[in-house]
Protein backbone atom coordinates (compact mmCIF):
# COMPACT_ATOMS: atom_id res chain seq x y z
CA UNK A 1 0.00 0.00 0.00
CA UNK A 2 1.11 3.67 -0.66
CA UNK A 3 0.80 6.46 1.47
CA UNK A 4 0.25 9.98 -0.47
CA UNK A 5 0.66 13.19 1.88
CA UNK A 6 -0.33 16.38 0.71
CA UNK A 7 -1.21 19.73 2.56
CA UNK A 8 -4.23 20.71 3.37
CA UNK A 9 -4.24 23.70 0.81
CA UNK A 10 -2.95 21.57 -2.13
CA UNK A 11 -5.46 18.84 -1.19
CA UNK A 12 -8.35 21.75 -0.69
CA UNK A 13 -6.87 23.04 -4.13
CA UNK A 14 -6.76 19.16 -6.00
CA UNK A 15 -10.67 19.27 -4.61
CA UNK A 16 -11.64 22.65 -6.22
CA UNK A 17 -10.46 21.44 -9.42
CA UNK A 18 -11.59 18.55 -10.02
CA UNK A 19 -14.93 19.46 -8.66
CA UNK A 20 -14.65 22.22 -11.31
CA UNK A 21 -13.49 19.72 -13.97
CA UNK A 22 -16.84 17.56 -13.26
CA UNK A 23 -19.02 20.28 -13.29
CA UNK A 24 -18.04 21.19 -17.20
CA UNK A 25 -18.22 17.32 -18.03
CA UNK A 26 -21.97 17.77 -16.26
CA UNK A 27 -22.48 20.90 -18.48
CA UNK A 28 -21.46 20.03 -21.58
CA UNK A 29 -23.04 16.47 -21.41
CA UNK A 30 -26.42 18.07 -20.80
CA UNK A 31 -25.50 21.10 -22.92
CA UNK A 32 -27.18 19.69 -26.07
CA UNK A 33 -30.00 17.65 -25.89
CA UNK A 34 -29.28 13.41 -26.57
CA UNK A 35 -31.96 12.85 -29.05
CA UNK A 36 -31.68 14.50 -32.32
CA UNK A 37 -33.48 14.55 -35.60
CA UNK A 38 -32.57 13.45 -38.88
CA UNK A 39 -30.72 16.26 -39.85
CA UNK A 40 -28.35 17.05 -37.16
CA UNK A 41 -27.48 13.21 -37.07
CA UNK A 42 -26.32 13.24 -40.77
CA UNK A 43 -24.35 16.26 -39.85
CA UNK A 44 -22.17 14.76 -37.31
CA UNK A 45 -21.91 11.84 -39.48
CA UNK A 46 -20.67 13.40 -42.34
CA UNK A 47 -23.20 11.66 -44.48
CA UNK A 48 -25.77 13.12 -46.93
CA UNK A 49 -28.40 10.40 -47.52
CA UNK A 50 -31.21 8.94 -45.45
CA UNK A 51 -30.22 5.85 -46.76
CA UNK A 52 -26.53 5.85 -44.86
CA UNK A 53 -28.64 6.27 -41.82
CA UNK A 54 -31.20 3.68 -42.11
CA UNK A 55 -28.47 1.14 -42.98
CA UNK A 56 -26.57 2.39 -39.72
CA UNK A 57 -30.01 1.48 -37.97
CA UNK A 58 -30.72 -1.69 -39.58
CA UNK A 59 -27.04 -3.17 -38.81
CA UNK A 60 -27.57 -1.40 -35.53
CA UNK A 61 -24.13 0.80 -35.63
CA UNK A 62 -26.39 3.49 -34.25
CA UNK A 63 -29.21 3.97 -31.53
CA UNK A 64 -32.34 5.05 -32.21
CA UNK A 65 -36.16 5.86 -30.68
CA UNK A 66 -38.73 5.82 -33.38
CA UNK A 67 -42.70 6.46 -32.53
CA UNK A 68 -44.65 6.57 -35.72
CA UNK A 69 -42.90 8.01 -38.38
CA UNK A 70 -41.17 10.15 -35.83
CA UNK A 71 -37.44 8.95 -35.91
CA UNK A 72 -34.69 10.48 -33.03
CA UNK A 73 -30.86 9.28 -32.83
CA UNK A 74 -28.57 8.99 -29.75
CA UNK A 75 -26.04 11.78 -29.76
CA UNK A 76 -23.80 9.67 -27.88
CA UNK A 77 -24.15 5.99 -29.78
CA UNK A 78 -23.28 8.09 -32.54
CA UNK A 79 -20.60 9.49 -30.99
CA UNK A 80 -19.26 6.30 -29.74
CA UNK A 81 -19.24 4.66 -33.73
CA UNK A 82 -17.43 7.68 -34.79
CA UNK A 83 -14.60 6.83 -31.73
CA UNK A 84 -14.70 3.32 -32.25
CA UNK A 85 -14.32 3.79 -36.51
CA UNK A 86 -11.76 6.25 -36.06
CA UNK A 87 -7.89 5.49 -37.72
CA UNK A 88 -5.27 7.10 -35.39
CA UNK A 89 -2.06 8.04 -36.88
CA UNK A 90 0.08 5.49 -35.19
CA UNK A 91 -1.62 3.26 -37.68
CA UNK A 92 -0.03 4.73 -40.12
Amino acid sequence: MEIIVFEKESFNKLIDELTIRIIRNIDKHYEKSEWIDEAEAKSLLGVKSKSKLQQLRDNIKIEFSQFGKIIRYSRSSILTFLEQNRVGLHKF
